[in-house]
């Protein structure tokens, strides 16, 4: 079943079946609430201002490119192209007002699955390419699929993500037992990238059996090759009251626990589905280059027992 309702200036809609409730509005495509037995699992805010106001991206579709891209530059079929930066002069989460800040527009697919869609025209935040992009909700028993899929006229880089912040038993995200299918991680700089090495997990980043997740993280966790992703999911977080486990295709997950603007220390856990981050400066992981009149395509799925 899905329901439209007016979410200030804009819509939300609630999609919903007997196991599971998953609401989402058309500014950013933003989830407001993923409900599992009775309790809402992800952190909202109350109005479409308050979401203008700050600045956590909570639970936002990010585009064109999620995380960062040193000195908001890179080189595209061997020329340099400058993106708008808007951090320590690099670019996060594809630049100022970008996906998450804009107005969607949804079309019901039927009684399990909305689709919401953007226009990004060309030399958007510095990106060359009239892009349309496409993110579907879809339910079903127990669990939702984020579909994202895209298209450009001219090559141009897309990578994006779900910024879902996770509370799913209501208590301090450093209590919550985490499981990755990770072996390795990737130290950063000051300014928050990627130095270039790999490291083995250990110690604190070290969650290929099950452990609390403990302390702060803003570190991209590289998923293990050559796992089913369809069967083995890339990590599993576990509450007082429920288990998600997160299947997708994208090659690595960020983890970052707060600060959140809004909310107390450590009282929401975002899990991002991506690319390495600043993967177009750093050649031998999968490639963010979106080829013109090519159908990009990537999933992000939850399952909640």
């Amino acid at each position: 079943m899905v329901k439209k309702e007016a979410f200030g200036e804009f819509e939300k809609y609630t999609i919903s079946n007997d196991g599971i409730l998953v609401s989402v509005t058309t500014l950013g495509a933003t989830l407001t609430d993923v409900c599992f037995k009775g309790k809402n699992r992800v952190l909202s805010y109350g109005s479409p201002e308050e979401y203008l106001a700050r600045k956590s991206y909570l639970c936002a579709i990010i585009g064109r490119y999620a995380n960062r891209i040193e000195n908001a530059e890179f080189k595209l079929n061997g020329e340099l192209l400058k993106v708008t930066p808007n951090e320590n002069g690099n670019q996060l989460h594809g630049g100022p007002d970008a996906f998450d800040r804009r107005e969607w527009k949804a079309e019901i697919l039927d009684d399990n699955a909305v689709k919401f869609e953007l226009f990004s025209p060309d030399g958007d935040n510095g990106y060359p390419g009239n892009l349309t992009a496409t993110v579907i909700y879809s339910i079903f028993k127990d669990g939702f699929r984020i579909t994202f899929e895209a298209e450009s006229d001219k090559d141009t880089l897309f990578a994006p993500t779900t910024h879902a912040y996770w509370q799913i038993d209501g208590s301090d995200v450093r209590d919550d037992v985490l499981t990755f299918d990770s072996e390795k991680y990737l130290p950063v700089d000051e300014r928050l990238i990627p130095t270039g090495a790999e490291l083995e997990t250990a110690d604190a980043f070290d969650f290929r059996s099950p452990k609390k997740v403990g302390g702060f993280f803003d570190h991209c966790f590289l998923l293990r090759e050559g796992s089913d992703r369809k069967t083995v999911p890339a990590l599993t977080l576990t509450g007082r009251d429920v288990t998600m486990e997160l299947f997708t295709d994208f090659p690595a997950v960020q983890m970052y626990t707060g600060p959140i603007d809004g909310f107390d220390d450590y009282a929401g856990l975002a899990l991002e589905p991506e690319v390495v981050p600043n993967s177009p400066n750093m050649p031998g992981y999968e490639s963010p280059v979106l080829k013109k009149g090519e159908k990009y395509s990537k999933f992000v799925e939850y399952r909640f027992k």
